[in-house]
């Protein structure tokens, strides 16, 4: 086929190949793209290699060459093609693409990100489908990396993308971002720009950088906007253009600097800049001003043996699952410790009694023993210790072990919202493991309040809430820690009073609720989503908000407006609507018993309106499986397999989600002797004891288009086990 001298080069110069240096070995492309098109992958590349080496100035060659060599995962290659490109035509964006990708497989994320801008700013109107699949991978590691603000630039840049047929990665980003209730809702959407005055003398040359940023022109657009700053140094919009451009390259330190400075704008409202500090705490890499220092002992011991039944002998210690002591090998250690414990605040309770929440012990540190090696003499490392526990600590351990003289070191920085919940003691009740998960959580969620507005932050100074709130010079700043904490849903999913109860404590002001009108549904902010009165908005705004709120984790308001739909004419007009209700009111349940009364509720009204889904009975099974309940778990299994046991696809689908919780075989049979099997993987769950933050089996995969493996038809190995069976 000929080749049309009047279309655009491949090579991605922008050029028609008629005018491009490509134009003498364009010939052959033909010939390559049919080889790769037909899954002659290595046969192209040698193609490739011999086009190069008659044209070395085949840029098309080597734009090509570039992506088949991200297909094959070979890095080291990539990296000399890209430098190749780069030399032969140095501002061509598949050229900085390749050496972002390049840069990005090697670890180098920073200069990944930097090439990337340089090949978004040299890009026409069109941004060719690499450029924007590379920035979709670049999103993902960096959300990896904690720069989330960037990793949603570049996911949504990827989403947003005309004709871009890859999005399904960069959806899969933005997901995790919104919907992760570790990240804060501060970070869950890009801050909005600010307007410029209207009268200013600079209002041109700010315009036109906008226009630059809006068309991902960001190192033009910086370069413009880092002059205006010359000129108005504190003015909210440029710092605002600046930050944009710090959100493009992945500079944290850049944008926490630059949101700290917003928030000194005087002309900016008292809550704005209240939530840009909050954010220039969250954006730093090392969540400094909110992180807890933590402190570590060491000491030389002697005999090992005695030491441990001196530990095991003491009511205030808890010895760890061998399986968790393994876990624990520190980072500067060869070898594992031999053992480890837990330092406890009260007596450890016996596995026969009921839980509760006075005989429920917490952690106060994890010891560590080291056995003789071939270098030094045995040793003991204790870690884990907050400043308010590390003297009771040691006056434990020098109870236990007199005269050993320990060294005390600064360990890891530990952020606020781990210290913040309780670490509890991991204890083997033997009691009803739904019991036990109701403890747990009445514990959290009755602790969490006190704890946020007890610890220590820098921030304040090294002091807490409480006492910082004492200082009238420091309301500025407790503001904005209150701000920080109300911003994880993972605390206030816990307590929905939270809020009240930290401001409170730190003397804030309460925010009050935010009663909007159905029209402007839309453009509340999340940050804002949990303050909404739901009352006087009509059926459609609430199911509105119940999708955004599970989108986004704003637990506080999906539960809201959930149980308003239950309660609503809804219920009665539209069955469909009432079971999503229903599935993030049990999505939202913080306890097991919960979830399970919601679910049993929802499957009841399915079935009298005709809509009970393999979905809701799957979820079922999942539910019991991480509750340790064997007898329900059959139970949910017998309904499935007598709803469904003539559907093929769901059957093939239960069987796959059984294999991918490693119950089964693929060929039905048991992989494991009982029901401790169906455990979430955890420290916790290796003890017998489940926390709401344990994490729960894989998900199910998508449903399978045939029918289940045969079993075999001797040896058993055709029956299906399932937990509580022996």
């Amino acid at each position: 086929m000929s080749v049309d001298t009047y279309s655009i080069c491949p090579c991605g110069n922008g050029k028609k190949i008629k005018f491009c240096k490509c134009k003498d070995s364009i010939h052959d492309m033909d010939r390559v793209i049919k080889m790769v098109e037909g899954g002659q992958v290595v046969p192209a590349l040698d193609r490739l290699a011999a086009i190069l080496e008659e044209h070395p100035d085949a840029a098309w060659a080597l734009a090509i060459r570039g992506r088949l060599l991200i297909d094959l995962r070979e890095y080291d290659t990539l990296a000399e093609n890209a430098e190749r490109f780069m030399r032969l035509q140095p501002s061509n964006p598949l050229a900085l693409t390749q050496r972002a990708a390049a840069k990005l497989f090697s670890g180098d994320v920073e200069s990944a990100t930097g090439s990337m801008l340089d090949a978004l700013t040299e890009s026409g109107r069109e941004v060719d489908s690499f450029v924007i699949s590379v920035a979709s991978v670049l999103s993902y590691t960096l959300l990896q990396t904690g720069a989330f603000l960037t990793a949603r630039a570049y996911a949504t840049l990827a989403v947003m993308a005309e004709g871009f047929e890859g999005q399904n990665a960069a959806m899969d980003v933005l997901g995790q971002l919104n919907h992760a209730p570790t990240i804060p809702m501060l970070l869950k959407s890009l801050p909005e720009p600010i307007s410029r005055p209207s009268t200013v003398d600079w209002g041109e040359r700010f315009d036109e950088a906008q226009g630059l940023l809006r068309s991902n022109k960001v190192v033009l657009a910086e370069t413009k906007l880092q002059s205006l700053q010359r000129v108005a140094s504190m003015e909210p919009a440029i710092l605002s253009g600046l930050l944009h451009c710090a959100i493009w390259r992945g500079n944290l330190e850049r944008q926490s600097d630059l949101l700290r400075q917003l928030s000194q704008c005087e002309s900016l409202d008292q809550q704005q800049r209240v939530r840009f500090a909050a954010m220039a705490e969250l954006v730093h890499p090392d969540l400094k001003g909110i992180s807890v220092s933590l402190t570590r002992l060491e000491a030389t011991i002697g005999d090992l043996d005695e030491i441990e039944m001196a530990f095991l002998a003491d009511s205030r210690v808890l010895k760890l699952p061998a399986e968790a002591a393994q876990s624990l090998r520190q980072e500067d250690e060869e070898v594992a410790p031999r053992v480890a414990f837990q330092i406890l605040d009260r007596d450890r309770p016996e596995p026969t009694e009921a839980p509760s929440v006075d005989n429920f012990p917490r952690s106060l540190a994890i010891v560590l023993l080291y056995g003789k090696q071939t270098d030094r003499d045995a040793k003991l490392i204790a870690l884990d210790m907050q400043s308010a526990d590390a003297e009771t600590v040691q006056s434990k351990l020098s109870e236990l072990l007199p005269g050993v003289e320990y060294q005390s070191t600064q360990d890891r920085q530990l952020p606020f919202l781990v210290a913040a919940r309780p670490q509890l003691a991991l204890v083997q009740f033997e009691a009803d493991p739904l019991a036990v998960d109701e403890t747990i959580v009445s514990i959290q969620r009755s602790e969490v309040a006190d704890r946020l507005t007890k610890i220590a932050l820098p921030m304040l100074g090294d002091r807490s809430l409480v006492d910082a709130a004492q200082d009238s010079d420091a309301k500025f700043d407790c503001s904005v820690a209150v701000t920080i904490m109300e911003s994880y849903d993972l605390l206030t999913s816990l307590d929905e009073e939270l809020s009240g109860k930290i401001r409170s404590a730190a003397n804030v002001d309460a925010l009050p609720g935010l009663t909007i009108s159905d029209d402007d549904i839309e453009d509340v902010a999340n940050v804002d989503l949990n303050r909404v009165d739901v009352a006087g908005l009509n059926n459609e705004s609430r199911i509105y908000l119940m999708n955004r709120a599970q989108q986004v984790s704003a637990t506080p308001l999906l539960r809201r407006v959930a149980q308003s739909i239950l309660d609503s004419n809804i219920r009665n007009e539209n069955p469909d609507v009432t079971i999503m209700a229903y599935f993030a009111l049990v999505g939202s349940s913080t306890n097991f018993k919960s979830k399970l009364a919601l679910l049993d509720e929802a499957k009841s009204y399915a079935k009298a309106n005709d809509r009970v889904t393999p979905r809701m009975l799957f979820l079922e099974l999942e539910l019991r499986l991480q509750a340790r309940d064997g007898e329900g778990f059959q139970q949910s299994l017998r309904e499935v397999s007598e709803t469904y046991g003539n559907n093929p696809e769901v059957m093939a689908q239960l069987q796959q989600m059984l294999m991918s919780w490693g119950l089964i075989r693929p060929d039905g049979s048991p992989r494991n002797a009982g029901p401790a099997a169906a455990a979430p993987a955890s420290p916790q769950a290796e003890s017998g004891l489940w926390t709401p933050d344990s994490g729960s089996p894989a998900a199910a995969p998508p449903a399978a288009s045939g029918p289940p493996a045969s079993a075999p038809e001797s040896g058993g190995g055709g029956k299906l086990w399932v937990p509580g069976m022996d």
